[in-house]
């Protein structure tokens, strides 16, 4: 794969060396043609030479935005690669050196959250899930006795988001362990 990825940047960089000589071999067909006695190019060449250099400038961003989106497709599908692999070595943290001196850290991310399941609650209260929209309509029914802290507790649970996050970390940096009070 990195063969692959060595191969790429070397055909950008082609590209770049060849729009580089271009650019500057149209340059220089340019300063060379319509000049007057004074040596000043007239005021047509001019508005040309400046419409072609916006375009060559143009061109040139709109093929650097799709070399970004071809490298974010391709990350995208490493880092789907790396996640299938990560959880078939099942550690907790994997650290790579870098050729530029840091580490690469592919580790875990858990995320906790508590989600209310209004639908059972609404079941349970008997009136219409579109009753329990905003935080109003449960103090309403709070105030009205229907629903109670037991029935929210008893319809919460704790959905668990996994995901993988990969970060560089300076090679010096050491984790400090956290103490146990």
């Amino acid at each position: 794969m990195t063969e692959s990825m060595k191969d790429q940047k070397s055909a950008v960089a082609l590209e770049d060396i060849d729009e580089t000589t271009i650019n500057s071999d149209n340059d220089n067909q340019m300063n060379i043609g319509n000049v007057d006695a004074e040596g000043q190019l007239s005021s047509e060449e001019a508005a040309l030479r400046l419409q072609s250099k916006i375009e060559q400038q143009v061109l040139k961003y709109f093929q650097n935005k799709e070399i970004v989106s071809e490298r974010n497709e391709e990350n995208k599908m490493i880092f789907e690669e790396l996640e299938e692999l990560f959880e078939e070595l099942g550690d907790d943290e994997v650290v790579i050196s870098l050729p530029s001196g840091q580490n690469a850290v592919l580790s875990l991310s858990i995320r906790e959250k508590e989600v209310l399941d209004v639908d059972m609650l609404a079941d349970e209260m008997k009136v219409p899930k579109d009753e329990l929209k905003t935080p109003f309509d449960f103090c309403a029914f709070t105030a009205k006795g229907k629903l109670t802290p037991a029935m929210i507790t008893k319809h919460t649970s704790v959905e668990r988001d996994a995901k993988l996050r990969i970060s560089k970390r300076k090679a010096s940096t050491k984790r400090r362990k956290k103490s146990q009070s």
